[in-house]
């Protein structure tokens, strides 16, 4: 009587083969789930920094272009002057400040610091001897970082009422015999080179932030920031490349990387790095954690199918070997189930047609 009550509440062998298919899909489920959250996260890393890397070069190259653009006229004046009337040179002036949406000023000023030709004839006769722009333009190319206008801050003042501030370039005029003869300098218009920072950095989905060798930043997409004490700014005063996830200022991570120099061609250096974030949320990793998924759901749907076939094909004889058994030692008159699918069940087969003979003696 125990042996028969222990018998009804032992498991039949399709239940014993699926609870041991759902345990491995378990245990394989909780494998594949951390698997596929680790891939995940560092999927996304890796996306976001290749995402601020490649739109922050992008980026640096539109903005020195168009930087680069103007250096290009002023060194167009500088190589034609010679042998042109003033006229010529304040018409070539005046074209290049067009409606001083970019370029300010552009002026030309003798080896002594004296404005000689200016557009709009703004400065003539003004000495300029001590400003930066002319004094490295006699030792070369420059470009200057941005500061507050001094001699133009009455004759061009600002529509927005702050103070004008302007980014300076300058070169050398030489003469026939390529001796230095003067300095042509322009004023670009900082306001202008902050929109256009602005409007490509939007649409690349970036914050930049151009900060110069004492880590103050120039000029920024978020006006609010001036100064930021960073791994990445500390990367950019040294001019070194650089790219991480930081937490910043406002308590945010970013994936943060660092254009060491701003530059296109032979524009001059104005001694900056471009510093570009991008938010940690950013880029979706649906797809291809999606794939993820399907590739585990769909090993899980063909594990089932193939366990299904199995109890088909070996674990139901058992379970028909089981039922004739119970009929002989009920001494019931059953023709013997026989099964050829395993070795084992081909012996329960003899076996229970010997014993089925037996009994009828």
């Amino acid at each position: 009587m125990p042996s028969e009550q222990a018998k009804t509440k032992a498991p039949t062998l399709t239940t014993a083969i699926f609870g041991f298919v759902a345990l491995a899909l378990a245990l394989a489920a909780s494998v594949s789930w951390y698997l596929v959250s680790d891939r995940g996260s560092q999927f996304r890393r890796d996306a976001l920094a290749e995402a601020v890397t490649v739109r922050a070069r992008g980026l640096q190259v539109d903005f020195a272009r168009a930087l680069h653009q103007e250096w290009r006229h002023a060194r167009t004046i500088a190589e034609d002057i010679v042998g042109r009337g003033p006229e010529a040179v304040r018409s070539s002036l005046d074209l290049v400040v067009g409606d001083s949406s970019r370029v300010s000023w552009a002026g030309i000023a003798a080896l002594d610091g004296t404005v000689t030709m200016a557009s709009g004839r703004l400065l003539e006769g003004q000495d300029v001897s001590q400003r930066p722009w002319f004094q490295r333009g006699l030792e070369g190319d420059f470009a200057g970082d941005v500061h507050e206008a001094v001699l133009l801050a009455k004759l061009l003042p600002s529509q927005s009422g702050e103070p004008r501030r302007f980014l300076d370039l300058a070169t050398p005029i030489r003469n026939q015999d390529g001796a230095v003869s003067g300095v042509l300098g322009l004023h670009l218009d900082q306001a202008w080179a902050s929109r256009h920072l602005r409007d490509s950095a939007q649409a690349m989905g970036l914050d930049v932030f151009l900060i110069d060798r004492s880590g103050t930043v120039v000029i920024g997409t978020k006006d609010e920031i001036e100064t930021l004490d960073l791994p990445s700014t500390r990367a950019a005063m040294a001019g070194v490349a650089f790219t991480s996830l930081e937490t910043w200022t406002d308590g945010q991570e970013y994936f943060t990387t660092v254009i060491p120099q701003v530059s296109y061609e032979d524009l001059p250096a104005f001694g900056w790095s471009m510093v570009a974030r991008i938010d940690n949320n950013a880029v979706s990793v649906t797809t291809p954690m999606s794939s993820l998924v399907i590739i585990p759901a769909a090993f899980v749907v063909g594990l089932l199918l193939m366990t299904l076939l199995f109890v088909r094909l070996f674990a139901d004889p058992f379970r028909n070997l089981a039922n004739t058994a119970a009929a002989v030692m009920k001494g019931q008159d059953v023709y013997p189930y026989e099964s050829r699918s395993t070795a084992e069940a081909q012996t329960l087969s003899a076996a229970l047609a010997l014993l089925q003979g037996r009994s009828k003696r």
